[in-house]
């Protein structure tokens, strides 16, 4: 009788013993990660990575939140106030080259082709670059394509004179393309031709002017980490990344099954369309031959230095950031587990 008290006790001693590891490693990091912009199909590999409980098993709690562009993401990392996040190269270029000492770099290339476009409807007559002359485009304060517009309007001969800029939200700016209050705005693709698609348009009527046809070929969104992120702690990027490459994997293979990440933070998503704007994303951004012969996630020095070299020339940068400056390929995962499930 006297036994089986102490006996019960040793029990349930072992038992936490065997549970104290995997407890500790659930608690190993958390990571605050920003997103370059809204929750949608193009961010959903992300959430659902976290539903799936991926980043919980390399020991990473995860807080994912929205941000207003690539520059407000790559602001917030470098300010430390987030240690991750996903932005687009282009800006992290700019953003480097004004603050070096502060500036995330990019771990893990997400887009191996730049959304980044001027997107009008047909009726404007906007075919090639010179015909914004004498036309409205509106455009975000912080977003990518945004950013880069004048280097666009640069390299190809158009007069930033004869083009008149407004700088408004996302939301707005393609409510104000549908209602012909602008002419064209500056966008990615997936975010306004899906937004225009929502409301009815159809994709014969829209003209697409993707930047990387006309002078801007880049890498586009990245894994972004913080400086002491990298240096304190580098191992807790190596395994997010694990984490990330799976769930995007997984998500473009099956978009509609991934989209289903949103309803947690957006109820009232359109599943259906979101699941189509993943499914762009995946086709149209991140496969391409590179990414099937080399895996995703993968950068060359080449096209980093092309990327590098093509923005500080559009921005007219006053210093040309270094690779080492804007990239660290040390974290990505083994090619095995990043190449395309289809």
């Amino acid at each position: 009788m006297h036994s089986i008290a102490p006996r019960r006790t040793l029990l349930l001693g072992m038992a936490a013993a065997l549970a104290a590891p995997r407890l500790a490693q659930a608690q190993d990091a958390r990571i605050r990660f920003v997103l370059n912009f809204a929750y949608d199909g193009s961010t959903a590999p992300f959430l659902y990575a976290e539903s799936k409980g991926y980043f919980r098993e390399q020991g990473i709690e995860t807080q994912i939140d929205s941000s207003a562009g690539s520059g407000d993401a790559i602001t917030r990392v470098a300010s430390g106030a987030y240690q991750m996040g996903i932005g687009d190269m282009a800006t992290l270029v700019e953003f480097a080259a004004r603050h070096g000492e502060t500036a995330p770099k990019a771990v893990m290339v997400i887009l191996n082709r730049s959304p980044s476009a001027v997107i009008s409807l047909k009726a404007a007559g906007i075919a090639k670059p010179t015909d914004l002359h004498g036309k409205t485009v509106a455009g975000g304060a912080a977003d990518a394509p945004s950013r880069l517009f004048p280097a666009f309007m640069q390299i190809n001969g158009v007069d930033a004179a004869q083009v008149t800029r407004r700088q408004v939200t996302p939301q707005l700016r393609d409510t104000m393309l549908l209602t012909r209050q602008v002419d064209a705005v500056s966008g990615f693709d997936s975010t306004v031709w899906f937004n225009l698609k929502a409301r009815g348009t159809r994709f014969e009527d829209v003209n697409i002017m993707y930047y990387v046809d006309y002078g801007l070929d880049s890498y586009a969104n990245s894994i972004l980490a913080s400086p002491a992120l990298l240096r304190d702690n580098p191992d807790v990027v190596r395994r997010f990344l694990r984490a990330a490459a799976r769930g995007w994997r997984e998500a473009i293979a099956n978009p509609a099954e991934a989209v289903k990440a949103l309803q947690r933070v957006q109820p009232l998503a359109d599943l259906a369309l979101e699941a189509e704007r993943l499914d762009w994303v995946g086709r149209n951004q991140v496969l391409s031959a590179d990414t099937r012969a080399r895996g995703i996630g993968d950068a060359t020095p080449e096209r980093l230095e092309a990327t590098i070299r093509n923005t500080s020339n559009g921005f007219g940068l006053a210093r040309t950031p270094t690779v080492a400056e804007i990239y660290d390929g040390r974290f990505i995962p083994p090619q095995a587990e990043r190449m395309p499930l289809r």
